[in-house]
């Protein structure tokens, strides 16, 4: 019976996906809660591939998989395949010293359900994030370090067409010990609201760098494009603490800013 429920759950939800994705209701890959008597499913039945990670459920629409061979996403690539390396070369006792560390630290996942990650997948996020921000020395052990001061981002200031420009006013020096890692979108439609899934990596301000106005158009041209006039764009920062060459996002810098460019 409980075979014959589930299957019948998973028939009428590609049902029902198939009819919200023809009027645009729905992304491609849906999160989904299974009903409280069912424990899992993964495979594909019909058109619809189930799967599951760590932390929820998953449903999408069949497809053949694209490879973009971005230089960015090559870098990331590379990062996971070393340090994925890396981890198995660690002595037991820091393999073991990172799996206690993730199950002390607690993640949501997007219905507020709790669960906990790996020692690989950590030990692989916090270096590949490491190096990302200019780390040159691998993590080997989990630590804990002071979060560095938080650098509030007070304005965001851009024009698009001829005159080309994009700045950030910080509200205090960025400290020494840290680095401000900056996140955009690439230019949206003026009428959204929710750039969720959207944010993309494109610059660092060192420690140093002081309060005020901060020219970040070269940065964010490099990863988007030229700015277009009446579209949006939405920015959020992150402090790091680079002690020991540990530059691990450790805290988000205020809120996300946008900004209609002019």
């Amino acid at each position: 019976m409980k075979k014959f429920i589930l299957i019948l759950q998973i028939y009428l939800g590609a049902f029902f996906e198939g009819i919200a994705a023809k009027i645009g209701a729905i992304s491609p890959m849906a999160r989904i809660q299974l009903a409280s008597n069912l424990d899992d499913a993964r495979g594909k039945i019909g058109n619809i591939v189930y799967s599951k990670g760590r932390s929820v459920h998953t449903q999408r629409k069949r497809v053949k998989p694209t490879n973009p061979q971005t230089s960015y996403q090559s870098q990331i690539r590379a990062y996971v395949k070393q340090f994925s390396t890396a981890w198995r070369s660690l002595d037991p006792a820091k393999i073991i010293a990172w799996n206690q560390q993730a199950l002390d630290l607690m993640k949501s996942n997007v219905f507020g359900g709790k669960y906990h990650t790996t020692g690989h997948k950590l030990f692989v996020a916090w270096n590949s994030q490491a190096f990302m921000n200019g780390a040159t020395v691998q993590i080997n052990d989990p630590f804990t370090v002071t979060v560095p001061a938080v650098v509030q981002i007070s304005a965001l200031d851009g024009t698009g067409g001829s005159t080309q420009k994009l700045t950030i006013t910080t509200d205090i020096a960025v400290p020494a010990n840290s680095s401000l890692i900056l996140e955009a979108t690439p230019q949206i439609s003026a009428g959204i609201s929710n750039a969720k899934g959207k944010y993309r990596r494109f610059s660092i301000l060192p420690g140093g760098t002081t309060a005020g106005v901060q020219d970040i158009y070269d940065d964010y041209q490099a990863r988007f494009g030229d700015l277009i006039t009446d579209k949006k764009m939405f920015l959020r920062a992150f402090t790091t603490n680079n002690d020991a060459l540990k530059q691990v996002i450790l805290y988000k810098a205020g809120n996300e800013t946008a900004t209609k460019l002019k």
